[in-house]
């Protein structure tokens, strides 16, 4: 059994619907092993999004409040 197997076995009493989607998403979750070992580290970090996250709050912190969902769209458009 490998070790995502355990996870979702581990968190089915507890968190049934939780355990359900990581099992459905195994597939994209284990994605990154598809490419040789020597690029997994740089594939499975979250630097990258957490980065835009942080962008992101900073531009929507400025206006607080927005109009409509366009104006969203606008503001955290990045590139």
């Amino acid at each position: 059994m490998g070790q995502l197997a355990e996870t979702v076995k581990g968190m089915q009493e507890r968190w049934p619907k939780a355990a359900e989607l990581l099992a459905a998403a195994e597939n994209d979750i284990l994605a990154y092993m598809a490419f040789p070992p020597e690029h997994w580290t740089r594939i499975y970090s979250t630097t990258p999004l957490e980065r835009l996250n942080r962008e992101i709050k900073r531009r929507t912190d400025v206006v607080g409040v927005f109009p409509d969902e366009p104006s969203v769209i606008r503001l955290v458009h990045v590139g």
